[in-house]
């Protein structure tokens, strides 16, 4: 075994101790700056060089052993034993000395080990801290999870229940509003055939009427009335007698007394789409009489379509004058007149009427005299009449409808809702 000078510090120690001791001229050369030195502890330079100067200098080793009184009051020590038999170098003194080495050894090994066993042992302690840390940890989450899980559940089926009871009220919900609109599709149904069929009895009464004769002059000796025909007398009574028992089918005395519409309301320029707006949303139910190609014109003119309007045109128009009357406030009835020698290829015995929902049309030679004798036998009802044509304006005014512009038609149709 090679000794090294950490094996005898302390022997080195009390070297150096020594030569700070002696006077400058008693300090070996090569120790002298070992003397000078300020530094408080051993370098490893200055180790190095007082090992080899008691390693070769017997008086130096003596002297230095001879003035050092903690090697005999620590002789028990391993590293003073040793730093001494460094010193005396009696016989088997390397033996003695690599012993004691070796026991300083053993000390520091088992030191080590008990402060790593300490260490492990605090080091366990804190593992089972953090493991009991970790349990209380994980027990408040699961309880933490638990409870929340269960809330959740809880307002999970609340609203569960919430939504079954609400798809219930949908479900009744629906069920009222398909019953409200099967009542109100039939309430229009009924509305519609009444319409009809009061449109055929007041033609029936004033076709019968203008058959009654008239009464002659007093004195003329001449019998009027009915026809001397009991039976055909007979019929013609029953007729008119069904006609005024018809009920539903006849105005109320609210609507027969009621004074016709004369003007749109105020502010409210015929010519303006605003017009047809409020006859769409506000107006009571009403007959609009259309003059068609006169509306077709304007038509064509409003959308800068070229040429004459063909039936391509009437049939949009008339549809939305169809859609107009069937979702209007009001619940419209239109009739819709052309003139037939502007429709080319048109068979003379093909029927002059056509009919969609609560629109009506006819083909008539003149449709200026229809659309006037059409206000004329309504005279009294309420009548509004679509035409730009200032002579047929003035002669249905004299009947008291009233007059809305084609081109207050066409700019509605641009922008209409239906």
């Amino acid at each position: 075994m090679k000794f090294r000078p950490e094996d005898f510090r302390l022997a080195l120690e009390e070297a150096r101790r020594v030569i700070r001791a002696m006077r400058p001229d008693e300090v070996p050369h090569t120790l002298r700056r070992t003397r000078s030195s300020s530094s408080r502890r051993l370098t490893p330079i200055e180790a190095q060089t007082i090992y080899r100067e008691l390693d070769r200098d017997p008086d130096f080793r003596e002297t230095t052993l001879s003035g050092w009184d903690a090697a005999r009051e620590n002789s028990t020590d391993p590293r003073t034993a040793a730093s001494v038999l460094f010193l005396e170098r009696s016989e088997g003194w390397e033996f003695r000395a690599r012993g004691h080495l070796a026991e300083i050894e053993r000390r520091e090994a088992r030191m080590d080990a008990d402060g790593l066993r300490a260490s492990l042992e605090e080091a366990q302690s804190e593992l089972r801290s953090l493991k009991n840390q970790l349990a209380e940890q994980r027990r408040l989450a699961e309880k933490s999870t638990r409870q929340r899980t269960n809330q959740l559940r809880r307002d999970l089926s609340r609203a569960r229940e919430r939504n079954c009871q609400l798809e219930r009220q949908v479900s009744e919900e629906s069920r009222k509003s398909a019953r409200w609109e099967r009542e109100t599709n039939a309430a229009w149904d009924e509305l519609t055939e009444a319409d009809r069929r009061y449109e055929e009895l007041r033609k029936r009464y004033s076709l019968k009427t203008k058959q009654i004769p008239a009464r002659s002059s007093v004195g003329s000796g001449a019998e009027v009335g009915f026809s001397r025909d009991p039976l055909e007398a007979a019929r013609m009574l029953d007729q008119m007698v069904s006609y005024w028992e018809v009920g539903a089918d006849s105005l109320s005395d609210q609507d027969e007394f009621r004074p016709p519409l004369l003007e749109l309301p105020p502010g409210l320029d015929p010519k303006s789409p605003g017009a047809l707006q409020w006859i769409y949303y506000e107006a009571p139910r009403l007959i609009l009489v259309v003059d068609g190609w006169n509306a077709a014109h304007y038509w064509n003119s409003h959308r800068l379509i070229p040429g004459k309007p063909d039936l391509r045109t009437i049939g949009f128009i008339t549809n939305k004058l169809d859609n107009l009357a069937e979702y209007s406030v009001g619940r419209h009835q239109v009739l819709f007149y052309l003139d037939s020698r502007h429709v080319s290829g048109l068979d003379p015995d093909w029927d002059n009427r056509f009919k969609s929902r609560r629109l009506t049309g006819f083909y008539v030679e003149d449709a200026d005299d229809a659309i006037a004798r059409e206000a004329a036998g309504r005279a009294g009802e309420r009548v509004a009449v679509i035409t730009s044509d200032n002579g047929l304006a003035e002669r249905c005014r004299t009947y008291g409808a009233l007059i809305l512009a084609s081109e207050a038609l066409a700019e509605w149709m641009a922008n209409s809702p239906v």
